[in-house]
């Protein structure tokens, strides 16, 4: 029977008594391959675990990488929210900004549309005043449109009154002979003006029309015999033009030499309208002196010796609201041209 107790300093001397005899080497061999199973096992754990733990290894590395590509995309977006964070806060500070400029033209509109209410309010006043005044107004008009008409007919007859007056102070005139008796033919044997006209151009003159000192057509407008007779007095020019239009005008310059005079008396005539055109400013030049030239007033009115005749009005003469119609055509024949000496 084993009892237990093992000599391993001498395995071939060892015997046991376990039912029979056991040799040290069978013990041996039997704990050698129980050693061996255990160094096997033991391996195998050891590479099992050297396996779960490389895998573990990788499992751990691949979540690192993992975690640190989700690192790098957090990292990247964070960037981008940051800048994206830093223009909305750009473009914010910029609609706040506009938001301000708004608020600030509201508050104008505000102020304007008050001032507005405040204006119309005003004027709503001053309509009302106007309507009072317009209605009190067409009132005063109607009594003086009936009144008018009273005094148009009153007028009309004092017209016709005077006239005739003119008419009887003519012939009083020329009764007393305070003309004489060569200005009276003269004037009288005008075939451009009557003896009323003839008046009303006396009277813008201040003067008397005295002898027919020059005839276009008997002359046949020669400038030589127009400075011998004429010259050395003031001087009335009538005009006749081919188409029926009567003008004339006076100087009260003399028309010899040769020379260009200022003449500030002097005036242009549209005989059929009894209308006269001043000079237009007293720095004008208007009165064209030249032994071979017949009178010229200005650019507004010159007398060519071929009884042609050329007119600029208004140049030196007439206002600025007068247009060439109010005097004469541009270019124009001469029918008939008179010359008067006149007494001042």
């Amino acid at each position: 029977m084993f009892d237990g107790k093992i000599d391993f300093m001498d395995f071939n001397k060892i015997k046991i008594n376990y039912g029979g005899k056991l040799t040290c080497r069978k013990i041996f061999k039997k704990k050698y391959i129980i050693f061996l199973i255990l160094s096997v096992i033991i391996l195998i754990t050891l590479i099992t675990l050297y396996t779960v733990k490389n895998k573990n290894i990788n499992a751990i590395q691949a979540e690192i990488k993992d975690f640190e590509n989700q690192k790098s995309n957090l990292e990247s977006s964070f960037t981008l929210v940051r800048i994206k964070n830093h223009e909305e806060e750009m473009d914010l500070n910029e609609y706040k900004n506009k938001i301000n400029l708004i608020q600030n033209d509201l508050n104008d509109m505000n102020g304007k549309e008050e001032k507005a209410k405040k204006d119309n309010k005003e004027i709503k006043t001053q309509r009302d005043d106007l309507e009072k005044k317009s209605t009190a107004l067409s009132l005063q008009l109607k009594t003086e449109y009936e009144l008018k008409e009273v005094y148009e007919k009153k007028i009309s007859s004092l017209t016709v009154l005077l006239d005739n007056l003119k008419i009887e102070y003519t012939k009083l005139k020329e009764q007393k002979g305070e003309e004489k008796e060569e200005n009276k033919s003269g004037i009288k044997s005008s075939k451009i003006v009557v003896s009323m006209e003839a008046f009303n151009i006396e009277k813008e003159m201040k003067g008397t029309i005295g002898e027919k000192c020059f005839d276009g057509v008997e002359s046949n407008y020669s400038p030589k015999i127009f400075h011998e007779k004429c010259d050395k007095s003031p001087l009335l020019v009538l005009i006749k033009t081919t188409t029926n239009k009567r003008i004339g005008a006076y100087m009260k310059e003399t028309s010899d030499g040769l020379e260009i005079k200022k003449d500030i008396t002097s005036f242009l005539i549209n005989i059929d309208e009894n209308k006269f055109f001043h000079v237009g400013n007293n720095e004008y030049t208007t009165i064209v002196c030249d032994p071979n030239q017949l009178p010229q007033f200005g650019l507004d009115l010159v007398i060519k010796p071929n009884g042609e005749g050329t007119c600029m009005f208004p140049f030196h003469y007439g206002k600025e609201t007068d247009s060439p119609k109010d005097f004469c055509n541009k270019d124009f024949t001469i029918e008939n041209l008179e010359i008067y000496k006149v007494s001042l």
